[in-house]
């Protein structure tokens, strides 16, 4: 018998050491797999056997003809890794940090917003409460006790306030130091990706296998995905690109860091926070900053720009609004020491504006708590407009009216010209007729409808007119012409039909009391005797026993009005459907107060051919000039105003109570949205995350299992060379070769 093996006579042998080699391989690599089964970003490797090149060369049998297989080789190991799934994970990541980030930091500002105990809108409603108790008292402030409680309660809105916005600025300077944090914690991820690139090319070239390193490179791409969007494209030599919304982060082993957030300035003067790469020199001021898209930098940044300034912006506004409404009715009346009226709200740091942050009252004491208003039932100036013994009916026309002390023979027409606020305005009466003013309820009607701060009424008991110092009509014309003008509690009322006495014998006689309105309505006095008017005030027309600034309070609280408070006059004329942008007076008040979106009502121009109505506007834009501070809005009316003046305001469409309550209801609705995503995106990215580890994670089940496989084909093989071995042995021992 002859025995043939090809290729030498340990082919058989050599076949089991290559079956020996590679199975150890395969343990080594389950090995490995299951040694790293809790490594972070560890992922399956995978052992993947080859065919040997096959052996050639003569056989001993002609059925074996041709190339006899040569064993098993480990062609590689092979990373098990699902790109399309971990793609899909870290954006899942992204959006989940983000709205963790952003419900964490809304729920502290709920709860500092909504405090049942000390909020502001429990201290509002406690404001509203006092001044109500003080109208149902009749109180003229000698109640000292009522009036006391509502300057407590004043200063307890106002500190409610303070709480508030100091509470937005800690949560606007947390947010910074903690995302100074975060980029630092970036930078150094992206140190290491790039340092990762680099030994993976290195390994890529050498033909060795970087699955470890690319584990790890891997595994700080997800953690970076925590704090912004990121995409990634690997490259032919094994490196990574990895970039935000098209920025590029890391190129091979070029790290781009990031500079730490800055405030910049948007285009409406608003600060913005912002991330930049650490360039030198430094990006501008309005520069963009990087696209972070989610993750919690991005959330750092919408909370910063799009929920904490906003709110902060809010709070200004209600605080402005709440300020001006008020200290307008208080300065315009008188405190129960017949001294005029002062503001009740006032700036903390004199000289700034009144925001969230710097809001106090300035009244402590409260007998100069301004209670009452002018009206001049309680003066001496006006009369008793009947004749005789006779009822006035306010409804019969004046002219001819035998029942008037002083009927005019013919129709009047002319004007009246009432002081408010240092603004004199303008009424323009006609007793004809069907006109405004042919009767004396008509007359009422039209001159209240006019809202130049003072009313009409009659008083049928005294049968006199009554004018009276009222806050609670002003319309947006005069407050537009008033400007910064502190309010006044003082009115004067000329007419335009009265002729003043001349001077020097022999003298002229005035007009008489039938030949102006002021005169036939028994109000000659207001008049006087010059055409200036005689100026109302505590000394001739007191209603000491009024209580007209708690009232007007009272209806300021139920009424709709602007905010911010924007107010001004500006130089015309409008045309409809063009586009107008309108600088903003240089007043600190509104910078950063009026937004986008935000409706502006620009008053009636009556006289205006055609006339032009009171008609509400939004705006569309918004810019801001970095040099001298100045904003401008842009809106465009529907409207032609041709007259070259108009006033314009924020519109009146909302109560400040209302104004506060859909504030709040957005930040609740804001934290709302955030808990919402919590809980979305992290089921997401959790079940993305099951998905991928099943796929590329280690299952310690599956590699011992694997493991027994291996060490099986192991032992065989050892068991194959000890056969080998064995006969090998015989052989040689039969030929002789040993003896």
């Amino acid at each position: 018998m002859s025995f043939f093996f090809p290729q030498g006579s340990f082919f058989g042998i050599e076949l089991a050491g290559k079956s020996l080699e590679a199975f150890q391989t395969a343990e080594n690599v389950t090995s490995d797999n299951i040694a790293n089964v809790n490594t972070p970003g560890a992922s399956r490797q995978m052992v993947v056997f080859e065919q040997s090149p096959p052996a050639s060369g003569p056989v001993s049998l002609a059925t074996n003809g041709g190339a006899l297989g040569d064993g098993v080789v480990v062609g590689q190991v092979q990373r098990v890794y699902n790109e399309s799934y971990t793609d899909m994970f870290r954006g899942a990541n992204s959006s989940q940090n983000f709205y963790q980030v952003e419900s964490t930091t809304l729920q502290a500002v709920q709860s500092t917003l909504g405090d049942p105990n000390s909020g502001i809108s429990v201290q509002y409603a406690k404001f509203q409460a006092a001044v109500n108790s003080l109208v149902s008292s009749s109180s003229t402030g000698s109640q000292t006790n009522l009036a006391q409680a509502v300057l407590t309660q004043a200063q307890s809105l106002a500190n409610a306030l303070n709480t508030a916005a100091n509470s937005i600025t800690t949560q606007k300077t947390q947010t910074m130091q903690q995302a100074t944090t975060m980029v630092s914690s970036v930078n150094t991820i992206l140190d290491q990706i790039a340092t990762l690139n680099g030994q993976i090319r290195a390994s890529t070239a050498a033909g060795d296998s970087p699955n470890t390193f690319e584990d790890e490179r891997d595994n700080l791409i997800d953690n970076l995905s925590q704090f912004m969007s990121v995409q990634t494209a690997v490259q032919p030599n094994g490196s990574v690109l990895v970039s935000v919304n098209g920025q590029a982060l890391v190129t091979d082993t070029v790290a781009y860091h990031l500079a730490p957030p800055t405030i910049g300035t948007a285009a409406n003067g608003s600060p913005t926070f912002k991330i930049d790469f650490a360039t030198q020199p430094p990006a501008a001021a309005n520069a963009p900053g990087i696209p972070l898209g989610s993750g919690q930098l991005a959330a750092m940044q919408d909370l910063y720009n799009n929920k904490l300034i906003p709110y902060g912006q809010s709070l200004d506004q209600f605080a402005s609004a709440v300020a001006n409404e008020t200290d307008r009715i208080t300065q315009s009346g008188y405190d129960s020491n017949a001294a005029a009226g002062t503001s009740l709200f006032v700036p903390i740091v004199a000289g700034l504006p009144i925001t969230a942050s710097n809001i106090k009252i300035g009244i402590n004491d409260p007998s100069q708590l301004p209670v009452s208003t002018l009206t001049t039932a309680a003066g001496s100036l006006v009369v008793p407009l009947n004749s005789a013994n006779n009822q006035v009916d306010t409804a019969t026309q004046l002219t001819n009216n035998t029942s008037l002390a002083n009927p005019p023979a013919a129709p009047l027409a002319g004007s009246l010209t009432v002081t408010v606020n240092g603004v004199a305005q303008t009424f323009n009466y006609n007793t004809a007729a069907g006109a405004n003013s042919d009767s004396i309820n008509d007359f009422i009607t039209s001159f209240n409808a006019a809202q130049m701060g003072v009313t009409a009424s009659f008083n049928s008991t005294s049968q006199t007119i009554v004018f009276t110092r009222n806050p609670s009509n002003e319309g947006l014309a005069l407050r537009a012409a008033q400007g910064a003008n502190a309010s006044s509690p003082t009115f004067t009322i000329s007419d335009s039909n009265f002729t003043p006495a001349a001077a020097g014998p022999p003298p002229v006689p005035a007009t008489p009391p039938n030949g102006y309105l002021l005169g036939v309505l028994g109000a000659a006095g207001l008049q006087g005797p010059t055409a200036a008017g005689v100026q109302q005030n505590a000394t001739n027309a007191l209603g000491i026993n009024g209580n007209g600034v708690a009232n007007s309070l009272v209806t300021m609280f139920s009424s709709n009005v602007g905010v911010p408070a924007l107010q001004l006059t500006v130089p015309g004329p409008l045309n409809a459907g063009v586009p107008a942008t309108i600088a903003l007076p240089l007043n600190p008040s509104f910078t950063n107060l009026v937004q986008v979106g935000q409706v502006l009502t620009i008053d009636a121009q009556p006289t205006a051919v055609p006339p032009a109505p009171a008609t509400n506007v939004t705006i569309t834009g918004v810019s801001f000039n970095p040099v001298n501070g100045q904003e401008s809005i842009t809106f465009t009316p529907q409207q032609n105003y041709p007259l070259a003046n108009f006033s314009i305001g924020s519109a009146q469409t909302q109560t400040l109570g209302q104004f506060y309550g859909g504030f709040i209801t957005q930040v609740g609705l804001d934290a709302q949205t955030a808990n919402s995503g919590t809980t979305t995106q992290t089921a997401l990215a959790t079940n993305l995350n099951q998905q991928r580890q099943s796929i590329s994670g280690i299952n310690i089940d599956e590699e011992t299992q694997n493991l027994i496989t291996y060490q099986n084909a192991y032992s065989a093989a050892a068991k194959t060379i000890n056969v080998l071995n064995q006969t090998l042995q015989t052989v040689i021992n039969s030929l002789g070769v040993g003896q």
